[in-house]
């Protein structure tokens, strides 16, 4: 009586108006479900189960389209008359030559494991699971599907109309269109995807919802409809290096009219977006997930360039890190159209709920971002061409909400320096020939070896038995300034204080900075380093979300105080007075730690 009860129940709920049964009877296309309550059901017993029988049968990259062409046929065979092989089924069950020639190559050789499994899930189970991505199969077949919620708030920003020709780049399994389906955001749909796996994933997830749907196999770069679209959504691979970008990049060459320099540095990330702009009508709109370090770095200053000067920005979300499941760096939503003047960033880094494996966006996120792209707030601002230009045309929100500490008689640090190199970029198995088991006067200076403004040079792992002619040109100096060019936790400086027997190389982590002493007092800039306000401008130039860097061309920037030289030298004096005290603080602890070890044994 209560699994009645509870068929009836779940009947009623997703049933709306049903006028052809056919539809819960293995038809083709659910004309009247409600695809918003077959996305909760909990789909993990239909998944466990196939996943199990399939094991064996074919390899990981596959298994998420042998379950799913699998449950197909489940779901048709439950409903409609039984068949008696393979063959009679795709012969005679009501299927498009697209549904045989996806399930004859992948559920041919199952029929035994399809047969067991029937009456053991209802059409509402299977539907689900066809059509929504279960946990269990995240990453099976080494792709990366978009988060839920990211598509939600995609579709939100697009606003789908019935008359739209919407567009989806490397469409994946379809889970964009689905979403949209589930939403009521219904139109004329064409997706472009190279791997076949998933597209066929896709084609058997839109007989079910639509039909008409369009899929495409092809490469997304370079493919092109015969007319524009309306929308557009991408979530494509990031940062492609492959010769098919290459390839890409001629062609670009020889078709617009871009400069060849802008091409060739342009990451794959704003090659995918030429490719949008080139396929979105006057008066369209594309919501795009790109990398977070395109937003900023230098390398793509120049396609940003282009791109914020024809008004193809329309607004930036610096997203959350962790969002999928398969990654932990933070990506940025990037909504493109025609004819921006200006740009609205958004800083949306902190808004999430964190859950075991990943990050989510809830339902007040994505409410709190779309609020924050309609006007600006303290999250989120909107900036001119010109103010963009002044500001390497950064599209990362955080740039333009840094508040700089404000600093007298202030300078540009390039201006008081004599020489600035980066350590020897050195392979571990060269510094391992180079290693000597006793002390000599050749060390190499790593980033562990600097603490607290204090460089450690009496390490065992320090020592080398000669620096050879090519390394000499990164050897520390007597009074130099090392700086660590990543931040992870927080940057590291210090002043080297090297006797003239002593030959240090630095690690290529370090920048070896040589000052000009007739301006600047070393331990000044040490102490200016490592005061708060020394951090918070470091933290200013610094770009990158995972890990903190800092280019050499911002550091020769940044702007540092300048007093006279008789300021400097008090301020230098109480600093390096303030460093050997805590040098002999250290000792004392390293002599109190070993004295520790020994106090059981001396007891015995």
């Amino acid at each position: 009586m209560t699994v009645d009860f509870y068929g009836w129940l779940v009947y009623h709920i997703l049933v709306i108006q049903i006028k052809d049964i056919d539809i819960l009877k293995g038809g083709n296309v659910l004309k009247n479900i409600n695809l918003l309550e077959l996305k909760k059901i909990d789909t993990t017993k239909v998944a466990c189960t196939l996943l199990d029988a399939l094991i064996g049968l074919t390899d990981v990259m596959h298994i998420h389209l042998k379950s799913i062409a699998c449950a197909y046929v489940i779901n048709k065979m439950q409903t409609t008359m039984q068949y008696s092989n393979m063959e009679e089924f795709i012969e005679k069950a009501d299927l498009s030559n697209d549904q045989k020639e996806i399930i004859s190559q992948n559920a041919f050789d199952c029929w035994d494991i399809i047969v067991s499994n029937l009456s053991k899930f209802t059409s509402f189970e299977l539907l689900a699971f066809i059509l929504f991505n279960n946990p269990l199969l995240g990453g099976k077949n080494g792709s990366m599907s978009t988060p839920s919620e990211l598509l939600n708030l995609a579709l939100s920003i697009l606003n789908i109309k019935d008359t739209d020709e919407v567009l989806e780049l490397c469409s994946g399994k379809g889970n964009f269109i689905v979403e949209a389906t589930t939403n009521g955001c219904i139109s004329n749909y064409t997706g472009i995807e190279l791997n076949i796996t998933e597209i066929m994933i896709a084609k058997l997830r839109a007989s079910i919802i639509k039909e008409n749907y369009n899929y495409i196999l092809h490469d997304a770069l370079d493919y092109r409809l015969d007319k524009k679209a309306d929308k557009i959504f991408a979530n494509y691979p990031f940062m492609m290096r492959s010769p098919a970008i290459n390839s890409y990049k001629k062609q670009l060459e020889k078709t617009t009219n871009l400069p060849k320099d802008i091409i060739r540095r342009a990451s794959s990330d704003w090659l995918f977006n030429l490719s949008i702009m080139d396929q979105l009508k006057k008066d369209g709109k594309a919501v795009v997930l790109m990398t977070y370090g395109s937003t900023w770095n230098n390398t793509d200053e120049k396609i940003r360039q282009y791109f914020i000067e024809s008004g193809y920005i329309e607004s930036v979300v610096s997203l959350a890190p962790r969002l999928f499941e398969e990654m932990s760096i933070p990506v940025s939503l990037v909504v493109l159209s025609h004819n921006n003047k200006s740009v609205r960033l958004v800083d949306a880094k902190n808004l999430f709920k964190s859950e075991r494996k990943k990050n989510i966006l809830t339902q007040e996120n994505i409410n709190d971002i779309l609020g924050m792209l309609d006007k600006d707030s303290e999250l989120s601002t909107t900036k001119t061409i010109k103010e963009l230009s002044e500001n390497e045309f950064v599209l990362n929100a955080s740039r333009y909400f840094e508040v700089l500490p404000t600093i007298e008689n202030g300078v540009a640090f390039g201006t008081v320096i004599k020489n600035i190199t980066r350590g020897s970029q050195l392979r571990a198995s060269d510094l391992d020939e180079y290693k000597s088991s006793i002390p000599t006067n050749f060390k190499y200076l790593m980033l562990s070896n600097i603490n607290d403004g204090v460089i450690a040079l009496d390490n065992e792992d320090q020592y080398l038995k000669e620096i050879p002619e090519k390394l000499e040109k990164y050897c520390i100096k007597n009074n130099m300034i090392v700086l660590s060019k990543t931040g992870m936790p927080a940057f590291k400086s210090a002043v080297a204080q090297i006797d003239d027997k002593t030959k240090v190389v630095a690690n290529g982590n370090l920048f070896v900075i040589e000052l000009d002493e007739n301006k600047i007092n070393p331990f000044f800039i040490q102490a200016f380093f490592a005061s708060n306000v020394g951090e918070m401008s470091l933290k200013s130039i610094y770009t990158g979300a995972a890990i903190p860097t800092i280019t050499l061309d911002k550091l020769k920037k940044m702007i540092i105080p300048l007093p006279t030289l008789k300021e400097q030298e008090h301020i230098a004096q109480k600093y390096a007075a303030a460093m050997d005290e805590l040098i002999l603080l250290n000792r004392k602890v390293v002599k109190t730690k070993n004295r520790m070890k020994h106090i059981f044994e001396e007891e015995e």
